[in-house]
């Protein structure tokens, strides 16, 4: 395996308090990296034992994940890249570590050095913060302010216009629900009149079905002569029609409240 020579970086090494913002940012593949050099001077060893120690657990390294191989042209284009600038013009191979290959050679060698080295290389290279930006001037502060203010009152008008227009579906939907169980309790209201078995009149067959008793047709025939009352006749699946007898009929003849039965 080709290896790299030093890099040029002017950093002292095992120097337990190396600063990793001292270290310039390089960039490779889209993902920060840092040299084998930065890591030796982190991790207070030589680079020859990273680079045994890469040679000797090839196995739990993966190019491209854990570290990236540069060699002719890809060490020229990283030269010429602000991080690369830095990289001496003598080199002709160079390894890259990624933060995760970073991470698993400080288990390797496994010193608290490494691991107190590899903390701040985390946080401050590969994971680095966003610097706070404090307002310039107190009339920038007030602007800030005001700005936040009339965000905060946007967010305000909108939650409660959400839930104004939520209530207002809500009550909607329930006036609609209730209009249509309204229509639909008429509509079975007349169904039931036309077939005879409502409220105000009911055939033999509806009272026999509520009630389980049955009934002769003959008193209740004498008793609408008698009281100027006349049945209406309904549509029946066996006979075509048959009478429906009025309430006051029902209720005189058979002592049947039809108010309380259907």
């Amino acid at each position: 395996m080709q290896q790299s020579l030093s890099t040029g970086f002017n950093l002292a090494k095992t120097n337990p308090t190396v600063d990793p913002l001292s270290f310039p940012v390089i960039e490779w593949a889209g993902v920060r990296v840092v040299t084998t050099e930065s890591l030796a001077v982190g991790y207070g060893c030589e680079e020859k034992s990273i680079r045994m120690n890469l040679s000797r657990n090839l196995d739990r390294f993966e190019e491209g994940k854990h570290y990236f191989m540069l060699s002719g042209i890809d060490v020229k284009t990283l030269r010429a890249t602000t991080g690369g600038s830095q990289i001496s013009s003598k080199v002709r191979a160079l390894t890259l570590w990624t933060e995760k290959g970073a991470a698993r050679m400080s288990k390797i060698i496994d010193t608290d050095e490494a691991w107190s080295f590899f903390e701040r290389l985390e946080d401050s290279y590969f994971r680095p913060q966003p610097a706070s930006t404090l307002p310039l001037s107190y009339e920038q502060a007030l602007e800030d302010l005001l700005a936040k203010v009339k965000e905060n009152r946007i967010l305000t008008e909108q939650r409660d216009h959400a839930i104004e227009t939520k209530a207002w579906i809500g009550e909607k939907r329930e006036a609609t629900a209730m209009a249509t169980a309204s229509v639909e309790r008429r509509r079975a209201n007349a169904l039931a009149e036309k077939l005879g078995e409502c409220k105000k009149h009911a055939t033999i067959k509806a009272v026999l079905r509520a009630t389980g008793e049955s009934f002769s047709h003959w008193p209740l025939k004498k008793w609408c002569a008698a009281n100027g009352k006349s049945p209406k006749d309904v549509p029946d699946e066996t006979y075509g029609t048959v009478k429906s007898w009025p309430a006051e009929a029902w209720k005189a003849v058979n002592d049947i409240d039809l108010q309380m039965i259907f």
